[in-house]
């Protein structure tokens, strides 16, 4: 009987460890599964916790996806995947001459010198990169696994920070696979010389793609909390492990414990702010960001916070404006600043000015599809249509899948009376994720296609009730309507 007894709480054990491991894998991203051996192996690696190796066996699976490619795609990232650093770095320069601008190619040189194992080198493009992309999230993280080689783990862990507050990823398999290998390095160590908090936070990171690594991001977390390793930032990670886990409670509480080490921690004070703000707490929300823009005035992340609770929820322009003021007396050439200042000049109706801040912003940093937006929008407004055609079309060409260029186009289209192209650019805008716009609506009344403007205007006032533009179109529609019935 007892033998018995024993057998079933052993096949009980394995059908529970199977559940769990079945479960782990059914909420793991696809980036871990394949069809190869290769990654058969990977996976295997990682879930028996050896990350350094599961990186060199997806490495070895992209590098013969790299070598598939057609010639004609053949650029220098795709050299680097392949494995040909020498090809990949040739190719990466030359790009970079043909256009120095571009943050691409030298994301490749740093990717290139990270796998050299050329710390300064990596270092070096890397930064470069972040002078053309702010907050790169591929260059940041590759400078946390360079001064997580170099020991330096403040500094990896505050690249980390940079890009974890954002809600992307990083666009580039190399660089997860380098982080993966990186994590496995240090956790291999023995555990009196493994760097807690540090590890916390790249276990957090791969928390994105795999749910389960929230065990040992707290875990290493509280590890570093017990020993006074960077304690308030362990207490923000195991804030927000619990946020991802819906334990608000908990989150909060952990937020609170990361003050109390450190009152100035950012991410803390908007992580608190964000729980304020879900329980329309407005004063203690706008008292938190302000603090964390007093602690930390030339972060551009806790800037843009404040800059947009200002504007969008408190309307407080002249404030942001202030801000956005002094930002550009200080230092003329912060492109971010001038987009701020032409921002609430765009709320407040000054076109002009709105323009020029703009325009300033364009001038100091590589043009964006948004930005590009808005100039058209401020160009539209004073009536400079074949300019504001070109800047939307430039947003296009920056971001093709972007919705809002769409409606401007349509919008200009629609004033010279070309219905068809109008609608057809409000469509596109609308298939590419914008929304029904009301202007759509009015086109088709237009065009005379009174059924498609009932349909359009009807889903209009679902979302927005009180939207003047639909209810004004609703009374025309609807008179159109009682004058048909009438007639028949």
């Amino acid at each position: 009987m007892k033998a018995r007894t024993r057998t079933l709480l052993l096949v009980v054990a394995i059908a529970v460890v199977l559940i769990a491991a079945l479960d782990q894998l059914a909420r793991m991203n696809r980036r871990f599964f394949g069809s190869s051996a290769s990654t058969a192996r990977a996976l295997g690696h990682y879930l028996a916790g050896d990350y350094a190796g599961a990186a060199r066996f997806y490495r070895d699976d992209l590098r013969r996806a790299a070598e598939r490619m057609p010639a004609e795609q053949a650029g220098s990232w795709i050299a680097l995947a392949a494995g040909d650093l020498d090809r990949a770095e040739a190719q990466a320069r030359a790009e970079s001459r043909q256009a120095p601008t571009d943050a691409e190619p030298v994301l490749t040189l740093a990717e290139v010198a990270l796998m050299r194992r050329d710390s300064p080198t990596a270092l070096a493009h890397a930064t470069r990169v972040l002078e053309l992309r702010r907050d790169d999230y591929d260059a940041l993280l590759v400078i946390a696994v360079v001064h997580a080689r170099q020991g330096a783990y403040a500094a990896a862990i505050d690249a980390l920070k940079r890009a974890l507050r954002y809600e992307r990823v990083e666009r580039r398999a190399t660089v997860f696979l380098a982080v993966l290998e990186a994590t496995g390095e240090l956790d291999d160590r023995a555990v009196d010389e493994r760097p807690h908090c540090l590890l916390a936070h790249l276990h957090r990171y791969l928390r994105i793609y795999d749910p389960s690594q929230a065990r040992p991001a707290a875990r290493y977390a509280q590890r570093a909390i017990d020993l006074g390793d960077r304690a308030d930032d362990a207490h923000v990670t195991l804030a927000l492990v619990h946020t991802k886990q819906g334990r608000p409670t908990h989150a909060f509480a952990a937020f609170q414990q990361a003050l109390a080490v450190n009152p100035r921690n950012t991410a803390a004070l908007l992580g608190v702010a964000r729980h304020r703000a879900n329980r329309g707490e407005v004063a203690e929300e706008y008292r938190l960001i302000r603090a964390a823009f007093e602690a930390d005035p030339d972060d551009p992340f806790v800037v843009a916070t404040f800059h947009r609770f200002l504007v969008d929820k408190l309307g407080d322009y002249r404030q942001a404006m202030a801000l956005a003021e002094a930002a550009v007396a200080r230092n003329a050439r912060d492109a971010e600043a001038w987009w701020r200042l032409g921002h609430v000049h765009a709320h407040l109706g000054d076109h002009r000015k709105a323009l020029h801040g703009y325009q300033q912003a364009a001038g100091l940093a590589p043009r964006t599809a948004e930005l590009e937006d808005n100039i058209g929008n401020e160009l539209a407004e004073l009536g400079r249509d074949e300019e504001a055609f070109t800047a939307y079309r430039r947003a296009l060409v920056l971001d093709p899948i972007r919705p809002q260029p769409h409606f401007g186009l349509g919008m200009l289209h629609g004033k010279a009376k070309r219905w068809n192209e109008a609608i057809q650019e409000y469509e596109m805008g609308a298939t590419l994720g914008g929304g029904v716009a009301v202007g759509l609506c009015e086109l088709y009344w237009e065009a005379g296609r009174q059924n498609d403007a009932a349909a359009c205007v009807t889903i209009v006032l679902t979302r927005d009730p009180d939207n003047p533009q639909g209810l004004a179109l609703m009374e025309h529609v609807r008179g159109a309507q009682r004058s048909a019935s009438t007639s028949r």
